[in-house]
């Protein structure tokens, strides 16, 4: 017999006989209605399916009545028509959409038989992946519930089968956890194409000695400029500010008119590496749509980034606005002190000049084109397939 320090003895009913433990339950059983009490002690059946697994678990919970235990021990169960009774939970792997039907029986002081039905949730599927300028899109087979593993805002409960992945600058690998309203989780491995660049050039083609008329901004007009456009037959492409565009529809309305090209040098002339990929964009893109309208051109498909400064970003978001090149220019001409060269040298065929429209720019034009008759080179017009 057990002794502790308080000098009380403890008893444990696994001490007493067998039989002695019969007549103490029988007891109970009297004393405080023993029917109702094996019931309420009797276990219960339970299962849980982790959808996100496919595993269903059976179990059987204990009753709640101080007879709990007791019954417990006492009690076998089997399911799947299995002879040898279950010891502990037991744990099956389904498979996705499977339709599961099995019979538990409980054995014991009260038996008793239960039915478990379940159905396995269909997981969503990749059914497509549309690629475009800016984004992977992906499409699933059904309304998603959740989707783990993905940037901020790439999924919204408002287009709950779209999932929108913004290209960058370099390529993305994803792991996808997709959730259907019945639980069904899918995996889904994506990688996202890096964002296309466009390229950069500073020659066009030499081909007959032609180079390339190019003035920048258009805050100065000249109307001295369209009279030798017209009487010589000079192509000139202007690379407009929209802001600066937009004071002077009817001129640049004229400038095209007169033989004149335009093209993109964004909407406010800000320096595109200091901003987002999607504020470059922006810049880029209020050109392409806004001059077609403004001045009965086709939309801009070469852009010259402010201050000549250029990323891998500022090439990509050109690319997603649209245009085709990114032009710089081999030779400026200075108001007043003449031509000056990428290598110090006098002009060469393939040449893209730059100017900007300043007060004064009708005459300077005229002094560049002598210098180009002296030099035997003539303009051209500036596209994407002369470059």
């Amino acid at each position: 017999m057990p002794r502790h320090g308080s000098g009380i003895r403890v008893w444990s009913l696994r001490q007493l006989h067998p039989r002695l433990v019969t007549a103490l339950i029988a007891l109970l059983f009297v004393v405080l209605g023993g029917d109702l009490m094996l019931r309420a002690a009797t276990p219960a059946v339970r299962w849980h399916l982790n959808p996100a697994t496919d595993r269903l678990r059976i179990w059987l919970r204990p009753g709640g009545s101080p007879l709990a235990g007791y019954v417990m021990h006492e009690t076998t169960w089997t399911a799947l028509d299995e002879t040898e009774p279950a010891t502990a939970a037991m744990t099956l792997a389904l498979k996705p959409g499977e339709v599961f039907s099995a019979q538990v029986a409980v054995r014991g002081p009260d038996s008793a038989k239960s039915r478990i039905l379940v159905w396995t949730p269909v997981p969503p599927e990749l059914t497509a992946q549309e690629e475009t300028p800016s984004a992977l899109v992906l499409h699933a087979s059904e309304p998603l519930m959740a989707v783990r593993g993905l940037p901020a805002g790439s999924w919204r409960p408002g287009q709950p089968s779209v999932v929108t992945l913004e290209r960058k600058v370099a390529a993305a690998s994803y792991r996808i956890e997709a959730v259907a309203p019945g639980g069904g989780t899918s995996v889904w491995h994506v990688t996202v194409p890096a964002l296309p660049e466009v390229p950069v050039v500073w020659f066009g083609s030499p081909k007959d000695g032609q180079v390339y008329l190019t003035i920048d901004d258009g805050w100065f007009p000249s109307a001295y400029v369209l009279r030798i456009m017209r009487r010589q037959h000079v192509p000139v492409t202007a690379f407009l500010i929209a802001k600066a565009a937009a004071e002077n529809p009817d001129y640049w309305r004229d400038f095209v008119a007169a033989g004149g090209l335009i093209e993109d040098h964004t909407v406010t002339h800000r320096d595109l590496t200091q901003l987002s990929l999607s504020d470059a964009e922006a810049e880029w893109q209020g050109p392409v749509a806004d001059y077609p309208a403004w001045f009965g051109v086709p939309a801009p498909s070469l852009g010259r980034p402010p201050y000549g400064r250029v990323s891998a970003e500022v090439r990509a978001a050109a690319a997603v606005a649209g245009l085709q090149e990114l032009v710089m220019w081999s030779a400026e001409w200075l108001p007043g002190q003449g031509i000056e060269t990428w290598n110090g040298g006098p002009l060469q065929p393939g040449d893209i000049i730059l100017l900007h429209w300043v007060p004064g720019v009708g005459h300077e034009l005229a002094r560049l084109l002598k210098t180009l008759g002296k030099a035997g080179l003539h303009p051209a017009p500036l596209s994407a397939s002369d470059i």
